[in-house]
């Protein structure tokens, strides 16, 4: 089956859709170039497993951050990406959905790795398949377009990840992802990357502040708010970031994309790598709308400065 696209926060047609990828990578906020061509890439180092923590904004005021990053991530050479969204209404029956369909986007269909899934869906041990995580859910989808102008044949697994009950819970979901990916290594030679998902504070009367009038005030606050959060990814410890997002009620939308993509940097790279910001905007630095702002960054865990 082919899930269609939402589309809400891109366009539908291909030449805009396009011409939006372009804008955000020349956008003074982006890398200000669009991306090398695969064949004059020379990053291929084998052994570590490039993970990215990105926005899943629309790319009117997010699209710079979304190309800071896959500008990085088009340094490696890889076959497949592992994506893992947040689910935004709890839809489905399960805190953890694999998605078994292939993907269009305004620029073509992204496939799903079928050998992948398999496996995923023997180690996780998943009974039935789950649509509905997906099916009106955007944080994945978002990153397809992304990713199918730097890398038009990469294949995909999309995870759907709604609240675990607790970070043990994250743990030994991680372990069994590490187990299912050394697994399809072995199997099958390919290079895998991950990419996760979220977005920071949201704020202002959009969101259900109404006295929130001030623009600069929200933008501060919205910066304040996110700072201890990005110091927690920044130190890799999931247990601060859970309490320090507990503590502030930071209103990020993927705290469990977050966690898991923590915890699997260092198990799938022997914890030989560092998280850096790329970069870190508030919504309204790359387009204001109204009152309302929102924290947005892309992260990446590297093993070279």
């Amino acid at each position: 089956m082919i899930r269609k696209p939402l589309c809400y926060y891109y366009s539908s047609l291909k030449s805009e859709c396009l011409q939006e990828i372009v804008s955000s990578y020349l956008h003074r906020l982006g890398p200000g170039q669009l991306p090398l061509e695969l064949s004059t890439i020379n990053n291929n180092d084998t052994t570590f497993i490039p993970c990215l923590l990105v926005p899943h904004g629309a790319y009117c005021d997010s699209g710079p951050l979304y190309a800071k990053a896959y500008y990085w991530l088009n340094s490696f050479i890889f076959d497949t990406v592992l994506i893992i969204g947040t689910n935004h209404s709890g839809a489905g029956l399960s805190n953890v959905s694999l998605s078994p369909d292939n993907w269009q986007t305004p620029l073509g269909v992204v496939e799903t790795d079928a050998d992948l899934f398999n496996i995923f869906v023997s180690i996780l041990g998943i009974q039935y398949v789950d649509r509905e995580a997906h099916r009106n859910e955007h944080s994945i989808e978002n990153q397809l377009p992304f990713l199918k102008h730097i890398r038009p044949n990469a294949k995909l697994i999309a995870l759907s990840l709604s609240r675990l009950n607790d970070l043990n819970k994250g743990y030994q979901i991680c372990e069994q992802i590490k187990k299912a990916i050394d697994l399809y290594q072995q199997q099958t030679g390919k290079r895998i990357v991950i990419i996760s998902t979220t977005d920071y504070t949201h704020y202002g009367p959009g969101y259900g502040q109404n006295n929130a009038q001030n623009l600069s005030a929200n933008e501060e606050y919205a910066r304040v708010n996110n700072k201890s959060i990005l110091q927690s990814i920044l130190s890799n410890n999931p247990e601060q970031l859970l309490q320090t997002q507990q503590i502030t009620q930071n209103s990020m939308c993927g705290l469990w994309p977050s966690l898991i993509i923590m915890i699997l940097s260092r198990l799938l790279n022997n914890n030989k790598g560092l998280w850096n910001v790329l970069s870190y905007n508030v919504s309204s630095e790359v387009m204001k709308r109204g009152k309302d702002v929102c924290g947005f960054a892309s992260l990446i865990y590297s093993n070279t400065v």
